[in-house]
């Protein structure tokens, strides 16, 4: 696949979750909807990728999910083709992801609607395809991992995962999941759709040693999980500073 190749394979945003940890702010629009710097992240995310060259996106959706319809429609006034993905309810990382399976086909770069990774997708999607595994992840320095969980990598493959801490500051610095894959059809053999399942907890855990690792090295990320870690990217955001984890 060449390089023009790596940017027309279809990119799928989960933006589907309840939010109940941004209660009151998602009691009335998803997560992904959040306002940072005065767009919604999910703005900011199809923006970059639309500046690494990705036209054809998937809105994996279910709670409130009208709101991202009606700011975004169907992408046109963007110069892009947005689908939509509507879940009969919510379904999960994986669930959603193999729920909107007949729009991607085969092979599919994932982001989670809840975290910013300007990342060089492109190359991403390039590295993976020249291995045969069935997903490759994007992986995230982090000076505290005990929010996240770490992730190990050995030559170049992500081969285990360590649950969160239980305590901040325990974690200690690491990988973290960049919650950003590229996932083969393959990768999800064994689950039926409309079946609520993690990509998380329960697919890349048993794929461990067959994942390939993207590290990410220097390039800011956030997640606007908590209302804590929101507020810390707002801040982040409006001042211009990108420090991320």
């Amino acid at each position: 696949m060449n390089d023009s190749g790596q940017r027309h394979i279809p990119v799928c945003v989960l933006a589907g979750g309840l939010s109940t940890r941004l209660r009151p702010i998602t009691e009335k629009i998803p997560k992904p909807m959040v306002e940072v710097a005065g767009e919604p992240l999910l703005k900011r995310i199809l923006d970059h990728l639309g500046a690494v060259g990705y036209r054809r996106f998937i809105l994996a959706v279910s709670y409130r999910w009208e709101a991202i319809r009606d700011y975004f429609g169907d992408g046109g006034a963007f110069g892009w083709r947005i689908e939509y993905s509507v879940e009969p309810e919510p379904l999960g990382t994986g669930g959603a992801v193999l729920w909107a399976q007949p729009m991607w086909g085969e092979r599919v770069l994932v982001l989670n609607g809840d975290t910013y990774l300007p990342a060089d997708w492109p190359a991403m999607v390039a590295a993976h395809a020249a291995t045969d595994l069935p997903a490759t992840v994007a992986l995230v320095r982090s000076e505290d991992t005990s929010r996240f969980g770490s992730v190990r990598v050995t030559d170049g493959r992500v081969t285990a995962f360590q649950e969160k801490a239980p305590q901040r500051g325990e974690g200690g610095a690491g990988w973290i999941n960049g919650g950003a894959y590229v996932l083969e059809r393959s990768a999800l053999a064994g689950r039926r759709r409309g079946e609520r399942f993690s990509l998380e907890r329960d697919i890349f855990p048993a794929l461990a040693g067959r994942i390939g690792a993207f590290g990410c090295e220097g390039i800011p990320f956030a997640d606007i999980g908590t209302l804590d870690s929101l507020e810390r990217f707002r801040q982040e955001a409006e001042s211009g500073s990108g420090k991320g984890v």
